[in-house]
This record gives C-alpha cells, structure tokens and sequence, in this order.
C-alpha cells in the first residue's frame, strides 16, 4: 500500500489574535458556577462579551464543519485531519486543501484569523502498510522493544508507547475502519504506526520533535523532511529492543561471565556468549541494547570495542530473522525487523 502509505493524520493549533463575529450558535464548555454570573474576557464584533470558561464547536454538527473549533481565554484552537478528510483511510502530506478547509469553515462559524500564525499544539503522523498478520501478531515483538522512558500499555489489537510529551501507537486499522466506522472495501491487516507529539516545545524540538512550531511551517515543510523526521523520532522512541528493566536478567552475573569468557577467550568471547545464550534470550534478558553494552564495557571491553561488537550483533539479529523469514518461522527478531523494514526503511 505505497499510495496513502504516509501523511499528517491530525494537526491542532492555536491562535491568540483572533477576531470572532459571534458565538452565536456555539456549544459552551461546563464549569460555569450556578448563581454567580461569569467575568467578560473577550468581546465579538456585533458587540456581545465572551464569558465563562469557553465555547466550542464540534466536527459535523453546527454548519457541519470538517474539524473543531475552541474559543477560550487562552485563544481559539482549531483540530483537524487533513487524511480523513479526502480518504477513509488512505493518509496524505498535502495540507493546502487542509488549510483551504479549516478557513472556509471559520467563515461559516464566524471567526476570523491569521491561520500562518497558529502555535502547534499537538501533530499526529502516520504510517500504514498492509501485513502479512494483524496487529496483534506482533505484541509479543512490541512487548520485546519497550519504549524510550515511556509507559507502555497492551490492547487487544495493538500496542502504545508514550507519556505526556509523546506517544506512539500500532493498532489494527482495517478493524477501526470497518468495525467502528463501518468503512467498506478495506484491505485486511492493515497495520499503522501513529506517532502523536504533544506541546509545542516537543514539536518545535529539532531533536526529539519534527523542528516545526507553526501552521506555516506545515505548510512549508517538504513531505520528505516529514517523513524524516517522523522515521527518525519512532526509530530513537520505539525500536531500541527494550528498556534497561528486565527483571529476568542479574547483571553482575552476567558481566561476571563475560568477564570469565573474555579472560578464556579474548577474540571470540562475545560470539561465544552469543551462541551460548541465544540471541532472542540476550533480547529478553537485557531488553536495551545499550545495557549490553555496558556490561561488555564493565567485563573489561573498551567503549569503542563495545559499539563494534553491538553492530554486530544486530548483524546477527538481522541475519536470524532473514533466515526465519526463509523458513517461514515467525519469532521475536523476525517479527521486530518486519516492523523496522515497513515503519522506519
């Protein structure tokens, strides 16, 4: 599925300089206290004030709008997913119809506003493929990866990594489509990987976000350099094999035994342990590469010894899981590649 294989799937912003006509027809947000009559904190152009904690409307209700709409004392916050809106499921990275949308909807709403000048509040980007299994096929690969300090949750059909700053999400879009949208004609396995960016400083992030902090920015942004940016931040977040808690593994123990292996055999310790404990074994047992790498740097390795010895390693991981994939066995590192091949290649 290379067509609508990748693209924005949700982009919020906010602005703080806007002009409304009216909130006339508008839903109000609760919190309002009975009895006690709410402070004005904005005033629309035919005069009336903007009181209480806020107003809003949502997608497909008033004026049947294509995303929301959020009028508070903190500005006016608009939602909207440019995918949806021109396939059930295919995704794209065109946001000029997007744009051309969300403008013509503040018309209809009565709101007007600089959208170039929106702060990002939150951007989701995706990527979709269909596979060989559904998702829930590869819990037991997700369960082995781990997040970058992140809370990790099991669902029936998928899996998420995250916390407040950012999440990830695998999850089985063909039975979201057809099951709870009732779409038609979806191709089986349909597999996404979700990545959702919250806060503008984490967006904004060269490093850890996409480097944007505007909706011109979107705008601007070449759909290659999204899904750069978006490959770069699942890899560093999702694929590292683990996090460094697996309580399975002693590891005093272990670089006890390494040390012994180095000491008996200096040039072919590390293959030694390899074939001693499995590769799949090492994967459960550390979880994070990078805590084998230093238990290999406290058995005595030296750093740039440890780097060469885990790329070969991964070296091994990808050779395994090839030859699996050749015999048609499905495991843990067969699994954890064919998600690296189609999320992050």
């Amino acid at each position: 599925m290379d067509k609508g294989g990748f693209g924005w799937d949700m982009i919020r912003a906010t602005v703080t300089d806007f002009r409304p006509l009216s909130v006339d027809g508008w839903s109000k947000r609760g919190g309002s206290i009975v009895g006690r009559e709410d402070e004005p904190w904005g005033v629309c152009l035919d005069g009336s004030y903007l009181r209480g904690p806020g107003y809003f409307v949502n997608p497909h209700k008033q004026w049947d709008t294509r995303g929301g709409f959020e009028l508070t004392p903190r500005g006016l916050t608009f939602q909207y997913n440019p995918s949806t809106m021109e396939h059930p499921w295919h995704l794209t990275t065109k946001v000029e119809p997007m744009a051309n949308t969300i403008m013509e909807d503040a018309g209809r709403v009565g709101v007007d506003f600089d959208i170039d000048s929106a702060r990002l509040g939150r951007v989701d980007l995706t990527r979709q493929a269909v596979m060989d299994s559904p998702c829930r096929a590869f819990i037991p690969a997700f369960t082995a990866m781990r997040g970058k300090r992140s809370k990790d949750t099991r669902y029936p059909d998928g899996y998420s990594f995250g916390n407040k700053s950012w999440k990830t999400v695998f999850y089985d879009k063909t039975r979201q489509a057809t099951k709870v949208k009732g779409v038609q004609g979806m191709p089986a396995n349909v597999v996404r990987c979700e990545l959702r960016v919250m806060q503008s400083k984490n967006i904004g992030h060269t490093v850890r976000g996409l480097g944007i902090g505007t909706f011109k920015d979107v705008r601007e942004m070449h759909p290659e350099a999204v899904k750069d940016a978006y490959t770069r931040s699942v890899e560093s977040k999702v694929f590292r094999l683990g996090e460094s808690t697996q309580l399975v593994l002693d590891f005093n123990t272990e670089v006890e035994l390494l040390t012994q292996l180095r000491t008996e055999h200096e040039r072919g310790a590390v293959d030694r342990y390899i074939a001693m404990e499995g590769i799949e074994s090492i994967i459960h047992r550390f979880g994070d590469m990078t805590l084998f790498g230093d238990a290999l740097q406290q058995a005595g390795w030296s750093e740039r010894q440890a780097r060469r010895h885990l790329n070969r390693f991964k070296e091994i991981l990808d050779a395994k899981a090839f030859i699996d994939q050749r015999r048609q066995t499905a495991t843990i590192a067969t699994r954890i590649q064919e998600l690296r091949n189609t999320f992050i290649a």
